[in-house]
Order: structure tokens, then C-alpha cells, then sequence
């Protein structure tokens, strides 16, 4: 159901070192942990493939595009799903990683169909452990391959927000930054405050 893969990438930028966190090595981290959805979705690869395969990370290629951020980027994949198909045992890895992390920055790519669900599994799970963590979820209605897409929007939206927001866990859609124990989706489906 998905196995475990990590690549770093560095971006040079002129942040301010306060709102990156430090890594083990000294260096400012962030790590990026991709669950799977429609953000990272691609054309499918087989002649007789239908439907929409879950690909490499999108966030990566993004802030690579961008080139603004300031510090390592990490990147780990938890899981290539639809969000539908995430269970608990999908959920508890999340937390387990993001737990375990050196970085103070998290953001997690996510299928938006159940992002809220996954992000209170961690906000719950980790409520006395996170600690100076800040964790943002974010995702995309249409993948970041497309031309029309919101990754890079919302993507964008979830960086800026991890050097602003105080320790804990958020959403980051709609140009919204809602703490994950208050946010919930309308019937547009767009996320919102509860």
C-alpha cells in the first residue's frame, strides 16, 4: 500500500533564519511528506491505464520551480493513495514520521477528500508530543501537472503559512490556514471554518 521513499533537495533563498527550523546537521529543514490524492496525480503510464496514477511528489518539483525557499527540503512518501483508501494504518505511520522528524516545519501533501480526517488523527495523536512542530496539510483539487491546477497555490499558501503559525496543526486550502480541530468542508467543497 504504498512503500517508504526519501529524497532531499536544497533551494537557496534569502528567509529569515528565524522562520526556518534547524535540522540535526545544523542546516534548516523542512520535510514534505506526500500520503498520495489528486495533487500528485499523473496520466497513466500502461497503454490500457484509465485512470489517474499517483506519481513522484508534486510538492518538491514546485518549490523547485519557485526557488524561494531557504532551507532543505526533504521529502519522504508515506503512501500513494487516494485519500478515500486512507485508513488508520496509513494515519498512524503519518503521525509516527512526523513525530520523528528533526524538522520543526511539516507539510504533508494529502487527497483532499479525507485531509481533515488525517489531519486531526495527527493533531489527537501528537496533541502533548509536537511539541515546537509546526504542521500544515494541503492538497489540490485538480493535479499539479495540470496547467489550471491549485497545487502550486496552495503549496505556496502551506509554506508561507509554517513561518507564521505557532506550534501545532493546520489546514492550508482555499487560501485559508485553519487549525485542523476546527476545519472542516462545505458542501462546495471548499475548506472552512467549523
Amino acid at each position: 500500500r504504498g512503500g517508504m521513499a526519501e529524497v532531499r533537495y536544497h533551494f537557496a533563498s534569502p528567509m529569515p533564519a528565524r522562520s526556518r527550523s534547524p535540522r540535526r546537521d545544523g542546516k534548516p529543514g523542512l520535510l514534505v511528506i506526500q500520503t498520495g490524492g489528486t495533487i500528485d496525480k499523473a496520466y497513466p503510464r500502461s497503454k490500457g491505464g484509465y485512470a489517474f496514477e499517483i506519481d513522484a511528489p508534486a510538492a518538491p518539483a514546485i518549490l523547485q520551480q519557485v526557488g524561494f525557499l531557504g532551507y532543505e527540503v526533504r521529502c519522504i512518501t508515506v503512501c500513494r493513495l487516494d485519500s478515500q483508501e486512507i485508513r488508520e494504518a496509513e494515519r498512524t505511520a503519518l503521525a509516527k514520521e512526523v513525530a520523528e522528524a528533526p524538522e520543526k516545519m511539516v507539510l504533508v501533501t494529502h487527497g483532499t477528500d479525507t485531509l481533515v480526517d488525517s489531519a486531526r488523527f495527527v493533531a489527537r495523536t501528537l496533541a502533548e508530543s509536537h511539541g515546537d512542530k509546526r504542521i500544515v496539510f494541503t492538497g489540490a483539487m485538480r493535479p499539479a501537472k495540470f496547467v489550471d491546477s491549485d497545487a502550486a497555490f496552495n503549496v505556496g499558501g502551506a509554506c508561507a503559512a509554517l513561518s507564521l503559525v505557532t506550534p501545532g496543526v493546520y489546514v492550508c486550502m482555499n487560501g485559508r490556514v485553519l487549525p485542523a480541530a476546527e476545519t472542516r468542508r462545505d458542501e462546495e467543497g471548499l475548506f472552512v471554518r467549523e
